[in-house]
């Protein structure tokens, strides 16, 4: 229980996972200890924080609503 509550305050701790790869125009890569999907960008190869997340989102939705 302890080890849930953490991972989902901090994420995924663990050093075994797969290769970035893109799905659904989403990157991300998986850990192989527990399936946790880990956001990745392509540009800054590394992986992102929640925060990073939000804004990306963000950020993608303001485009596409331009667009329109």
């Amino acid at each position: 229980m302890i080890n849930n509550c953490l991972e989902f305050l901090f994420g995924c701790a663990h050093k075994n996972q797969t290769r970035p790869f893109t799905l659904n125009k989403a990157c991300y890569t998986v850990c192989l200890d527990c399936g946790h999907e880990l956001p990745y960008s392509w540009h800054e190869m590394r992986h992102l924080t929640r925060s990073e997340c939000a804004h990306e989102r963000q950020a993608g939705s303001e485009l596409n609503t331009a667009a329109a």
